[in-house]
């Protein structure tokens, strides 16, 4: 075993809670805020709950990223490499890029670009694989006579959307002393030491973790009514308070959407009146 359950549940956790926890509400508040007409609008056929349960499901999918991102780092040390500083930056400091994953095996590096699908439209496609190519040329560029090993991995093998384009563009770009592999899958982790099993033993941790969280839905607040709403209102920003109760057209239309139900405006507003004496 190369990670236990618990450590896995434990990095989960701080990637989605740790750190904005204790003042989930709070951040949740300002971003309706500072994009009230990307929540309600005319021109919406969803209302603001939906958009807003949309916008912190697609957050957590954001940070699952951050998650294995970081648990591959982990593996990568775990199965005997040594990992490197990931911040990639060339002779004169003026350019810097974050690798996702960047080792070594004491006698070659290894560079990875980890993405979870290969789900990219045409632009996207198109900078990712630059982006993946000015950091191959970083690298060499610190590591002039070092073998390189260049890997653009696809975490989840059921998304190969555009596989015939990066195999066409990567085999164009040759460059001394690198080789560079297009893996999707487990492709990758099989050509590292131990690395079926390690894989092997991800993909079971995440089962698991799936199946003992399959029942925990994501909610939505009512803003109106809400203590944790209501505690987030006294703490919010002056500059973000003035914002909501402003007579803004699209500031009207967010309270009359969100806050209809109950008292939770009235309410803080008293409490931060008495407050500011």
């Amino acid at each position: 075993m190369f990670i236990t359950y618990d450590d896995f549940c434990e990095l989960i956790e701080e990637h989605i809670n740790g750190k904005e926890k204790q003042n989930f509400y709070l951040t949740l508040l300002e971003k309706v805020i500072k994009n009230p007409t990307r929540f309600c609008g005319l021109f919406r056929l969803s209302n603001a709950k939906t958009k807003l349960l949309q916008n912190i499901t697609h957050s957590k999918e954001i940070k699952f990223g951050d998650i294995i991102e970081e648990v591959t780092t982990i593996y990568i040390s775990k199965m005997g490499y040594q990992n490197l500083e990931k911040k990639l930056i060339n002779d004169n400091k003026s350019e810097s890029l974050h690798a996702d994953q960047f080792f070594t095996d004491g006698e070659n590096l290894y560079i990875v670009e980890m993405k979870i699908r290969d789900d990219h439209d045409s632009s996207k496609k198109r900078g990712q694989l630059e982006n993946f190519l000015k950091k191959i040329d970083l690298v060499k560029l610190n590591y002039n006579n070092t073998n390189i090993n260049a890997i653009m991995w696809f975490v989840d093998d059921k998304h190969t959307k555009n596989r015939k384009y990066y195999k066409e563009e990567l085999n164009k770009k040759s460059k001394p002393n690198c080789n560079i592999f297009l893996y999707y899958g487990a492709e990758f982790f099989k050509t590292l030491k131990n690395g079926k099993e390690s894989w092997n033993e991800l993909t079971e941790l995440i089962t698991k973790y799936r199946e003992d969280n399959s029942n925990i839905d994501i909610s939505v607040p009512d803003f109106g009514s809400s203590d944790k709403i209501y505690e987030a209102l006294l703490k919010l920003d002056n500059k973000y308070w003035k914002k909501l109760n402003s007579n803004n057209t699209k500031y009207k239309a967010l309270r009359e959407e969100l806050f209809s139900e109950g008292d939770n405006l009235s309410k803080a507003e008293k409490a931060r009146s008495s407050n500011a004496r």
